[in-house]
């Protein structure tokens, strides 16, 4: 008699469990779903970014990104930010144009070459 009022009390603290497992918290729910999506989103972003990166290496070439990056190096004036790279062609070889810039206004630019990440010169500067 003992052991099945032990197996009817475990199974009855079974079902209680079961049932706040299913309908827990609704807060819950609405948590998981904001990371869910949060994460997403962010393998959205690394997706494009990373198409952006492999198209590049297909051509053998550097990203705008790394393009910008060794621009800001040669950029000797306080304040002065290197922009957004943009790609073209110099005497038939790829060359990144990055604007520099100054309170908001391109006071130069400097041309890295897209294959080998060289900085070829530049134009304008603050006088």
């Amino acid at each position: 008699m003992l052991k099945k009022s032990i197996i009817g009390l475990i199974a009855l603290i079974a079902a209680i469990g079961l049932v706040f497992a299913a309908y827990g918290d609704g807060d819950n729910d609405v948590s998981t779903q904001k990371s869910i999506n949060s994460h997403k989103q962010n393998k959205s972003v690394e997706s494009s970014e990373s198409t952006t990166k492999a198209s590049a290496k297909a051509n053998n070439q550097i990203s705008e990104e790394r393009a910008q990056k060794i621009a800001q190096k040669y950029i000797e004036e306080p304040g002065a930010k290197a922009g957004k790279p943009k790609l073209g062609d110099m005497d038939g070889k790829k060359v990144y144009t990055v604007p520099v810039l100054l309170k908001g206004d391109t006071v130069g630019e400097i041309y890295i070459s897209a294959t080998t990440g060289k900085n070829l010169g530049g134009a304008g500067g603050v006088s």
